[in-house]
């Protein structure tokens, strides 16, 4: 629930409206858009109509991040941001290998140090997770068919956070996923 309302607060206070004055529109390519959705991509409106921002919101842990990217754009098509934030706890799972990580990715992975494997399984994931999100599929496309650390294509910008500038305890990974129309 802070999450949302963080969200809310950050949209408006982007868009210069009361946080009041925006309804919800979360969007779901398979459910379609409005204020009754509770999950997919979040968009609010204002006055009725769309506010013209990419929005996204992750949370781990107690913590989260929010991005913003203008929606509007020339043709009325705008980036779409993806935003994700991962704590290293939640890739220690057995398995998490063979679902998360494409062939190429754990050939990778099994050249680096032991203590190095652990952050660098979270940063993949977060890249994953953000590049899913900017797309707009989420989970819905299998993650090791995702390649986190391939060349990103005309038009995608994917950057690694620096959590220990955010603020954040050591752990943690986060990304930033930005498309824009080609």
């Amino acid at each position: 629930m802070a999450g949302r309302i963080a969200l809310r607060e950050f949209a408006a206070g982007i868009l210069d409206v009361g946080p009041g004055d925006l309804t919800a529109a979360y969007s779901c390519p398979d459910c379609g858009t409005g204020p009754e959705l509770d999950h997919g991509r979040p968009g609010y409106r204002f006055d009725g109509r769309p506010v013209g921002l990419g929005l996204s919101l992750s949370r781990s842990r107690g913590w989260a991040l929010l991005a913003a990217g203008s929606a509007d754009g020339p043709g009325g098509a705008g980036a779409t941001v993806g935003i994700d934030l991962e704590h290293s706890s939640g890739v220690m799972f057995p398995g998490f290998d063979d679902v998360a990580l494409t062939p190429a990715e754990r050939q990778l992975l099994a050249a680096l140090a032991p203590d190095r494997a652990i952050l660098w399984r979270t940063a993949a994931w977060s890249r994953k997770e953000a590049l899913l999100k900017a797309r707009g599929t989420g989970l819905r496309i299998e993650p090791a068919s995702v390649e986190a650390y391939a060349e990103p294509g005309e038009g995608t910008i994917l950057v690694d956070l620096d959590t220990a500038a955010l603020g954040l305890p050591a752990g943690f990974a986060g990304a930033l996923a930005v498309l824009r129309p080609a």
